[in-house]
C-alpha cells in the first residue's frame, strides 16, 4: 500500500492550502520507504481554473497511490481527490506517528467493503409482510450458477418462523420432500409457464 503525506519543512502534516511537499510512502515487510516526492503549492496560483488543473496534475502524478493525508483537506482539493477515487485523511502528525495508523484503518475499511459486498451478494428472501416471504429462485440461480437451491432455502427454513414462503423456480428441487418431512412443512405447486413453477410452502399447522 502507498500513502501520500502532505508535509511542511519539519515533516509534519500540512494544510493543503499552504506550500509543502508530498511524500509518497510504500510499505514492504512492515517498513515504510519514500518512493516519490512532489513539491506542491496552490497559494500562489491565481484563478480557479488554474488551481483546479494544478490539483488534478498533482493527483495524476501520484499514480497508483490513492490515500492522501494532510492536516486540512477541504474545498476544491477534497472534491477533486474524492472524485478521483482517493481516500483522504485529515490528521496532524509525522510520518512515524501516522503511517501505521492510516494503514490499519485503510485495511479495516477495505475489509468492511468486501464484507458488505459479500452480504449484498447473498440471495435475499424478501419479506412481503409479517410471516409471508417470497424468492425468485430461478432468477437468482441464473445470475449465479454456483448457488444451490438447498444452500439458499435450508438456512431460511430451519431458522425462520413463517406462515408462507412463495418460491418461483424452474422445477421442484428433489430434496424438498425429505426436508419437508423433517421440518413439518407442506407445499403446493402451480405451473406458471412451461419453464416456471410457483411453490407455496407453509407449516402443516397453518393450512388444512
Amino acid at each position: 500500500m502507498e500513502i501520500a503525506l502532505f508535509q511542511d519543512i519539519n515533516g509534519k502534516t500540512q494544510s493543503i492550502n499552504e506550500p509543502g511537499i508530498i511524500k509518497v510512502y510504500s510499505r514492504s515487510l512492515g517498513t515504510w520507504k519514500i518512493v516519490k516526492e512532489i513539491i506542491f503549492r496552490i497559494d500562489n496560483i491565481a484563478g480557479v481554473k488554474a488551481i483546479r488543473e494544478s490539483i488534478i496534475n498533482m493527483a495524476e502524478d501520484l499514480g497508483d497511490c490513492k490515500v492522501f493525508v494532510g492536516s486540512e483537506i477541504k474545498g476544491m482539493t477534497y472534491n477533486i481527490l474524492d472524485g478521483m477515487g482517493f481516500n483522504t485523511w485529515e490528521l496532524e502528525g509525522t510520518a512515524k506517528e501516522l503511517l501505521d495508523f492510516v494503514f490499519e484503518k485503510e485495511i479495516e475499511e477495505s475489509n468492511l467493503i468486501v464484507l458488505s459486498k459479500l452480504e449484498n451478494s447473498k440471495p435475499v428472501i424478501q419479506k412481503v409482510k409479517d410471516g409471508y416471504y417470497y424468492i425468485n429462485l430461478k432468477k437468482i440461480q441464473k445470475n449465479n450458477e454456483s448457488l444451490t437451491s438447498k444452500g439458499i432455502l435450508v438456512p431460511f427454513l430451519t431458522t425462520t418462523t413463517f406462515y408462507q414462503l412463495e418460491i418461483i423456480c424452474g422445477h421442484v428441487p428433489p430434496w424438498l420432500n425429505a426436508e419437508f418431512e423433517k421440518l413439518n412443512l407442506k407445499m403446493e405447486s402451480t405451473p406458471i409457464s412451461q419453464s416456471e413453477i410457483k411453490l407455496i410452502v407453509y407449516p402443516k399447522v397453518c393450512k388444512k
